[in-house]
């Protein structure tokens, strides 16, 4: 069954400016009626905040309430995050986006990845969305070691000729290629850290450091793989029914590595709407 928790409306908080209540008004809409278990939503304008609401359970389980400065894992919102970070070293003339990738990662060029360029990468255009070499949590704090799992795959189609979302892998193709051009060889999480978090004062992490309180974390209420024909009117079918097949793009595009990393807290990726 899909988890369902009733969200009292005092557990509901925050503010909206004057002309902002219909925002206030869909966000407790959202758990009035549409099975909201925690959430919060954030709006600037012109650089000011004119919307700052939070509500629900950081963890339904325990019925434990979501916090102003609860962080919450934000999924495939890092990929304009990591993009910013690749942009940054690309303003800094460290990549061009017409290069092959091999030009900054000779090992990438290995089975049949020689002309592929950091464009075509970067759009989902490279036939990388699937990796075949199992990893584990533990593989996926040694860069090295998945550096080797990313060389070594061979594309799904041709690059350049079809377009398929990378959905956990872009990231860590991004973050290998980040690592070969940076003069200082740092990860992803680490460059944005030091590079644009921290000049920028903002709570943005990809892979929460030792600093934050676990506490603060929200805990996420996914489904089953089975739960998602509840969904077949919300999602595209082709999506659905290919997530359901373990031998597709599809599923082998996130079932790699065999576990819910999003609750991984060393490669968890949350940000603040504060």
């Amino acid at each position: 069954m899909v988890f369902k928790v009733d969200v009292p409306p005092d557990l509901v908080q925050g503010d909206v400016d004057e002309g902002y209540g219909p925002v206030a008004d869909a966000f407790r809409r959202n758990f009035a009626e549409r099975g909201e278990i925690g959430a919060a939503c954030a709006v600037y304008r012109d650089g000011r905040k004119v919307v700052d609401l939070w509500g629900g359970y950081r963890d339904g389980r325990t019925r434990t309430p979501w916090r102003r400065d609860t962080l919450v894992t934000v999924f495939s919102t890092t990929k304009g995050v990591s993009g910013l970070a690749i942009a940054v070293a690309h303003s800094r003339g460290w990549i061009d986006y017409d290069a092959t990738v091999a030009t900054y990662w000779p090992g990438f060029a290995r089975n049949g990845k020689e002309t592929v360029t950091v464009r075509q990468l970067l759009a989902h255009q490279a036939g990388l969305a699937a990796i075949d070499r199992p990893l584990t949590v533990t593989d996926l704090a040694d860069l090295d070691v998945v550096a080797d799992a990313l060389a070594d795959q061979r594309p799904a189609w041709e690059p350049g000729t079809r377009h398929g979302y990378h959905a956990i892998s872009l990231g860590w193709y991004e973050g290998e290629l980040l690592r070969r051009v940076d003069p200082a060889k740092r990860s992803l999480g680490r460059f944005f850290a030091e590079e644009i978090a921290a000049p920028l004062d903002i709570e943005f992490h990809v892979g929460v450091p030792d600093t934050v309180d676990p506490e603060r974390i929200a805990f996420i209420h996914g489904y089953r793989p089975a739960e998602l024909l509840l969904h077949l009117g919300t999602m595209p079918r082709g999506f659905v029914f290919g997530f359901l097949n373990p031998r597709s793009v599809t599923a082998r595009s996130f079932a790699n590595p065999k576990v819910e990393i999003w609750h991984t807290p060393k490669r968890c990726i949350t940000g603040s709407t504060g």
